[in-house]
């Protein structure tokens, strides 16, 4: 039911990947550009491209390159985990998602406070993350922060069949027969006429 440490932890590594890989080219993207504007301008170099850049251009750049990354993991874990995905990219390669109390996905505002709630869980030295392996529902400190479970994906998928059709698990089973074994009943055709 509640998505394991490994799990979990294989998911934000695919994560990482993937939000390193994008924010190496986000950040190396205003460089290449200025490179390509350089090269038709004929400056020789971009210390003489800066030297012409105003001080609002630099301070434009500078809090691209800071901030651009943050904004982006943000953005992309809040908006997949409160969106109908319930989960990163990571976390559904993974086949787990992230759901509130009543096995729902979660709003956008409990979103924000499970991902600032992963400061938390980094400042204790990881330890906010390895609680995920030793707690009852499997929750790591900014779970607990924010009220979500991280579930398997096939049992969310099953116990939501389950809702939708009570009548499957209210299904009865026939009594044998009066004075009838229901080990001694022959299963196939071959034991029938072995008998």
């Amino acid at each position: 039911m509640y998505a394991g440490f490994w799990k979990r932890f294989l998911a934000h590594l695919l994560d990482y990947t993937i939000l390193f890989v994008t924010i190496r080219l986000i950040d190396t993207l205003p460089f290449v550009t200025i490179g390509f504007v350089s090269a038709f301008v004929k400056m020789p170099n971009f210390l003489e491209f800066v030297s012409h850049l105003d001080d609002v251009s630099v301070r434009i750049l500078g809090a691209i390159i800071i901030f651009g990354p943050l904004l982006l993991d943000w953005l992309y874990h809040t908006i997949m985990e409160s969106s109908k995905c319930r989960g990163t990219v990571g976390k559904l390669a993974a086949g787990i998602v992230v759901v509130d109390e009543n096995n729902e996905k979660i709003s956008f505002g409990r979103a924000n406070a499970r991902y600032w709630g992963k400061i938390i869980s980094s400042v204790t030295i990881f330890v906010g993350y390895i609680m995920a392996a030793f707690t009852e529902k499997k929750q790591a400190l900014h779970d607990k922060i924010a009220r979500t479970y991280v579930v398997n994906k096939n049992w969310l998928d099953y116990s939501e069949y389950i809702k939708q059709n009570p009548s499957l698990t209210e299904m009865p089973v026939p009594a044998p027969a009066p004075g009838v074994n229901r080990l001694s009943v022959p299963l196939n055709k071959e034991e029938q006429t072995k008998q």
